[in-house]
């Protein structure tokens, strides 16, 4: 009785056992894909096979030389033992020809890549080549869900055919597109927008002055001012075509009339006569800016021309004296302060209000620049970015590519293209040459590519107040 119960025991033992060990093969198989099922990984696969394109497939290339485990069956079967399946004939991953739809190169063909969603042959082979182990990558401007779709040293950015470089934003439908990081542009540090580069740019007819003239050109202007009896007595209309063609249209026009200051057309010859006749002031500039009358009690000049230091050395020498950046006004007494590190007369200020919005009564009674930040917050909300930073009292975008500049976004495959990044901040590109530059104003003549103007802040980056 009692070896008995001992081999009643020992038999529960084994069968426990036995137990276990079916339960945990069962477990394994459950847990790892068979031939054909979908997977993440190898490792997700049973013994023989590996994943490929999110399918168990087999190791070997050879039709029959491995093995596998269907849904419970038989060793090389599909189905279980009592259906009797067939060996699954699994196919490689299907790849896009021509035409289909894709979100990366490596769902297309051999010698296609992946453009806006469909496969296309894209003519420069920037992508990678067809043959290679591991997964063929994204070249410039070829769709992408993620930077790592793309080649090394390109992001995956949003992108749309759809681009509106007005608004330089990205329209709804947009796409992951492998984008290069830098253009490797430099900056011109010049702008379009100038009246002149040179004197010589100021010599030429106005249109309101063709109109006033009723010629259309230096050389129509000549012909009719040939009909003039005397030049230096004439008024009226032949007055005005005298004056036009000596302003205008001289040989010696660029070098005695004319000077171009910080992008500007000012008129520097002597005058004598007010009015506009031989002697007095052009009304306009090339450009269509007014030109003052003549001083003829004081500097004999036309007061739009560029002011020279008058060397005050305090505000009592203001007295009478052109206000340098309004040459239209004279100092009375009191009224002006002189910046002696110049020897410029400006017109003083007593507090903040008497100064244009961007500037402050500061020392010597001049209103001075305000800066545009002191803390962070400022340009947040100025720019409308958070990545905004406030450096030395200007805005700027940190960056560490020319992709990273916010106007960019698009510009590097084809987009709106206009910063690039300069000492880890965002730049403007700014223009090459004056082709790229629109019109002057409003006077229909062509602008040119300089430096940025400093007008109208005198030297120092102080103005006159605009009130007191």
């Amino acid at each position: 009785m009692k070896n008995t119960v001992i081999w009643s025991f020992l038999s529960l033992v084994a069968l426990g056992t036995t137990g276990l060990v079916a339960g945990c093969d069962s477990d394994e198989k459950l847990a790892r894909s068979a031939l054909g099922e979908s997977c993440d990984d190898t490792a997700s696969c049973e013994d023989g096979l590996k994943c490929v394109a999110g399918t168990c497939v087999q190791k070997s290339s050879s039709s029959g030389g491995s093995s596998s485990t269907g849904d419970g069956g038989e060793p090389g079967t599909s189905g279980s033992l009592s259906t009797g399946g067939t060996p699954p004939v699994v196919k490689p991953p299907v790849l896009g020809g021509e035409g289909e739809s894709c979100t990366k190169r490596a769902d297309c063909e051999d010698g296609l890549g992946c453009f806006s969603e469909r496969c296309q042959r894209d003519g420069g082979g920037q992508g990678g080549e067809g043959g290679t182990v591991g997964p063929t990558l994204g070249g410039i401007g070829e769709t992408c869900g993620l930077t790592s779709d793309c080649e090394k040293g390109l992001r995956c950015l949003p992108q749309s055919d759809s681009f509106d470089v007005s608004a330089k934003a990205i329209g709804s439908n947009s796409v992951g597109v492998c984008t290069q990081l830098d253009s490797g542009l430099a900056p011109s540090g010049k702008v379009c927008g100038a009246e002149c580069a040179e004197a010589a740019d100021c010599c030429q007819l106005p249109l309101a002055q063709q109109t006033a003239t009723g010629a259309a050109s230096c050389t129509e202007l000549a012909e009719l001012v040939g009909n003039v009896a005397n030049c230096a007595t004439a008024k009226g209309q032949a007055g005005i075509q005298c004056l036009a063609l000596q302003v205008y249209c001289d040989d010696n026009c660029g070098a005695k009339t004319w000077a171009c200051t910080d992008g500007a057309c000012f008129y520097e010859a002597k005058c004598s006569v007010v009015g506009e006749v031989v002697g007095g002031c052009p009304t306009v500039t090339r450009g269509g800016n007014l030109v003052p009358t003549c001083d003829t009690a004081g500097t004999k000049k036309c007061t739009g021309a560029p002011a020279v230091a008058t060397g005050c050395e305090k505000d009592a020498d203001c007295t009478d004296e052109v206000v340098f950046d309004y040459q239209t006004d004279t100092c009375v007494d009191g009224e002006c302060t002189c910046q002696k590190s110049t020897g410029h007369c400006y017109r003083k200020c007593s507090e903040p209000i008497d100064c244009p919005v961007g500037y402050t009564c500061g020392d010597d009674s001049l209103c001075m620049p305000v800066p545009a930040c002191t803390e962070d917050i400022q340009c947040i909300r100025s720019r409308g970015n958070i990545n905004a930073k406030c450096a030395e009292g200007a805005c700027v975008i940190p960056c560490e590519h020319d992709v990273d500049c916010p106007e960019n976004e698009g510009g590097l495959t084809n987009g709106f293209f206009s910063q690039v990044c300069k000492d880890k901040v965002c730049v403007s590109l700014g223009c090459q040459s004056d082709d790229e530059c629109g019109q002057y104003g409003e006077s229909g003549l062509r602008s040119f590519c300089t430096a940025p103007a400093v007008l109208p802040a005198g030297e120092g980056g102080v103005v006159s107040a605009i009130t007191d």
